[in-house]
């Protein structure tokens, strides 16, 4: 008998239910907007600064991440793949912290009271 698989895994699993997680993706960027769309100023004060604070908390990170560089005079590097092993969690983490904190900012200016 054959018991190879003829499963591809996630493709299979992402052609036929797709819809799901594109509604999902709808209904939470809805519920989001509306919160926005009733922050207060009070609110939105702490919000963009606490989303100012979490850029550069990623900025911070970025920048221990890639000492190493510095010391090399190497200012213009992109990826994790030249870093140390164990600067690459920052570097990651440095990136992600940026992107959630733009969004955001972009998200806040766009909606502000």
């Amino acid at each position: 008998m054959d018991y190879q698989r003829n499963s591809k895994g996630w493709l299979t699993l992402l052609e036929h239910y797709w819809i799901y997680g594109l509604l999902f993706v709808v209904v939470l960027v809805s519920v989001v907007m509306r919160g926005f769309t009733r922050l207060t100023a009070g609110a939105w004060t702490c919000l963009f600064y606490f989303t100012l604070a979490l850029a550069a908390g990623g900025a911070v990170l970025l920048f221990y991440s890639k000492i190493p560089f510095y010391r090399q005079r190497r200012f213009f590097t992109f990826s994790a793949g030249a870093l140390p092993e164990s600067r690459r969690v920052f570097y990651r983490w440095g990136c992600r912290c940026i992107l959630v904190g733009i969004l955001l900012l972009l998200t806040l200016i766009l909606l502000r009271p």
